[in-house]
């Protein structure tokens, strides 16, 4: 069954994969730092120390320095295999494996610039000799604001989220957000390992015998209409479509993930313009075709249809 993100800013999926898969994963880690004294600099000098002064404090490398390859590939088989269904986001990038120890933390930041989410996969173990490394994910608003009259703090104004083994994170690469510092042990074993990245649109993803050959007359019904009024000038990031055609016709229309956000909160354009875009797609007509269309729409200046 399809799920989508809708809305939401950001998910977290715990047992995300087959505990045997993720325990290889583990294993592989493990037996990267077991006996330090065989280890040789072609297999071990593999990792960087990214220091970047108020903001990065962390060691990273290419997975598939530590990781085997082939359960990598799984692992990357099946994000995308789910970012498709739940967020409609085709691109996975290639992730890096990174190792908080004590002193290790990130700075508040955001990725505007990176992808439309980020990915965040834990082979942390749950029970540890160290405290910290919580992904702070700072919430959505204007805490000024919206703190005038009463005290607040800490998760008052942010989501800690635990990097418990084999869960999966994903969120909004506009949030600003950050990683708590790593408390405790040297031993790299008990520290926060992640594998990380981001997700993208792609092109839409077509599915159905008959639905790839629907595109050139969709795509020309689908440019009439997207008309934007001047209240929606500013809106910016995301929107996701599942299309399901049948005999030519829309079967259905349903938002997988909508992530257009205004400056100004108080912008209330974007709801009614929403639905009336989807019941201009609804009145598609063609003379035959069945399948199913995911299509990205992409809000800034000028709307990406990809």
């Amino acid at each position: 069954m399809s799920r989508s993100l809708g809305k939401s800013p950001s998910a977290v999926i715990d047992d995300f994969l087959p505990s045997g898969l993720a325990q290889a994963m583990r294993d592989d880690i493990e037996n990267h730092f077991s006996a330090p004294e065989s280890h040789r600099a072609a297999t071990h000098q593999v990792w960087n120390y990214w220091c970047v002064p108020e903001l990065y404090t962390y060691l990273r490398t290419a997975p598939d320095k530590v990781i085997a390859r082939e359960s990598l590939e799984q692992f990357m088989a099946r994000l995308k295999a789910w970012s498709i269904d739940y967020c409609g986001m085709a691109e996975v990038t290639r992730p890096y494996l990174s190792l908080y120890v004590p002193g290790c933390a990130q700075g508040l930041h955001n990725d505007s610039g990176n992808g439309r989410f980020a990915f965040l996969y834990s082979l942390t173990r749950n029970e540890r000799r160290t405290t910290g490394g919580e992904t702070i994910l700072l919430r959505a608003g204007d805490h000024f604001r919206q703190n005038l009259n009463r005290p607040s703090a800490g998760r008052g104004f942010y989501d800690l989220i635990e990097p418990r083994f084999n869960r999966l994170v994903i969120f909004d690469d506009r949030l600003v957000h950050g990683v708590t510092r790593l408390e405790g042990v040297m031993d790299p074993m008990q520290g926060r390992f992640v594998l990380h990245g981001h997700l993208r649109e792609t092109p839409p993803i077509v599915t159905g015998p008959t639905a790839a050959a629907l595109m050139p007359e969709f795509d020309r019904h689908l440019q009439e209409a997207i008309k934007l009024p001047p209240e929606l000038a500013g809106h910016h990031g995301p929107l996701v479509l599942r299309i399901r055609i049948d005999d030519g016709q829309v079967e259905s229309c349903q938002v997988i993930t909508d992530r257009v956000i205004h400056p100004d909160a108080n912008n209330t354009a974007w709801a009614p313009w929403l639905a009336e875009l989807m019941l201009r797609i609804r009145s598609f007509r063609a003379t035959a075709g069945a399948g199913e269309i995911i299509q990205p729409l992409m809000f800034g200046n000028p709307v990406n249809l990809r």
